[in-house]
This record gives C-alpha cells, structure tokens and sequence, in this order.
C-alpha cells in the first residue's frame, strides 16, 4: 500500500489491554502496528458475516412450526408399489461394517 491509499486508526487502551495486545502480538512475531490492523481486519470481517437471524435463516423454523396437515405424510412402507418396484432378486449388495470394526 503506499501512503497515500492508507488511513491512520487510533485508539486507547488501559494498561493490562495494552499489556496483553504487546504480548499477542509479540507472540505471534508482528509489530503493534501490524497486530492491530489484522484485528482490525478480522473483527470487520466477522461482523459483517451474514446475520444468523435474517429471515432468510430463520424460514426453516417457520416451515417446522407450520407442520403440513396430516393428509400431506406418507410413509413409504405402505406405499406397495414403492416396495413391489424392486424385489432385489437380480441385485447383490453387502452391507458396509461399523465403523472400527474390522471382517
């Protein structure tokens, strides 16, 4: 970046905030200049993160709430031309074992 795209951000701390930013950032090998604009750039980034409570998000629980009326269920073991369509006679399958378990 060169300076004439960059801003400068200030900002106050009391002593134990300034403590631990000079001991993360120290950690992590990055200056304080450097610290700061990464949470700086992390904390935007998550706040603008989609809101989990745009109803966009919230429709599913609308639709569990609003459960269809008892004539719109089926069970498909009832369903006889769901089960006679296959009698599995001329297909061979295993069944996979439990996880962990070994033959």
């Amino acid at each position: 970046m060169s300076s004439n795209d960059t801003k400068h951000v200030q900002t106050e701390l009391d002593a134990d905030e300034y403590e631990r930013f000079r001991a993360f950032a120290d950690e992590h090998g990055l200056s304080l200049k450097e610290a700061g604009r990464e949470a700086l750039v992390e904390w935007i980034d998550r706040r603008q993160r989609a809101d989990p409570n745009d109803r966009a998000f919230t429709v599913l629980e609308t639709l569990e709430e609003d459960s269809l009326p008892e004539s719109a269920e089926t069970d498909a073991r009832t369903e006889t031309d769901l089960i006679d369509e296959w009698d599995g006679s001329d297909e061979s399958f295993t069944l996979a074992d439990a996880p962990g378990q070994s033959r």
